[in-house]
C-alpha cells in the first residue's frame, strides 16, 4: 500500500496553481464569463457585494489541491505512471463522479443546459490537465 509520502506534492501544488489560472481565463469575459453572468441572473454589483476573495479563492485552491491529491493517490493505487494513463483515469473520474454530480445538481437547481456545459467543460479541462501533470511527474 502506498504511503502518504508517495504522492508528488510539488505536482499536486502545480495542479492547484494551474487550476486557479485556468479558472480565471475560462470564466473571463473573453471566454465564458458573459454566459455565466447571464445564467445566474445577478448583476456584477450584486456578486461583488458579499464577495470575500480570501475565503473564495482560498477554498477554491484547497478544493483543487484536494482533487489533485486524490487523483494522485488513485494513480498510485492503480499504478498509472504515464500521461495517457493519467488522462484516462481523469476522464473516468470526471465521467463517473463530476459530470453526474453536476447534472444532478443542475437539474435540482434548475440551471440552464448552457451553464451546465460551461461548468462541466471547465471541470473536464481541469481534471484532464491534472492527469497530464500527474502522469508526467509519476
Amino acid at each position: 500500500m502506498a504511503l502518504i509520502a508517495d504522492v508528488n506534492y510539488l505536482a499536486v501544488l502545480v495542479c492547484s496553481v494551474v487550476a486557479m489560472g485556468l479558472s480565471m481565463f475560462w470564466y473571463s469575459p473573453i471566454i465564458f464569463g458573459k454566459t455565466c453572468m447571464e445564467s445566474i441572473e445577478k448583476t456584477e454589483e450584486e456578486l461583488r457585494k458579499d464577495f470575500n476573495p480570501i475565503k473564495n479563492y482560498g477554498l477554491s485552491f484547497a478544493g483543487y489541491f484536494l482533487m489533485a491529491y486524490v487523483l494522485a493517490r488513485l494513480m498510485i493505487f492503480i499504478s498509472a505512471t504515464t500521461v495517457a494513463e493519467g488522462i484516462r483515469l481523469s476522464f473516468l473520474c470526471w465521467l463517473g463522479f463530476i459530470s453526474t454530480t453536476m447534472i444532478i445538481n443542475s437539474l435540482l437547481e434548475r440551471k440552464s443546459v448552457r451553464r451546465l456545459l460551461v461548468d462541466g467543460g471547465y471541470h473536464l479541462m481541469i481534471i484532464l490537465v491534472f492527469g497530464i501533470i500527474l502522469g508526467a511527474w509519476a
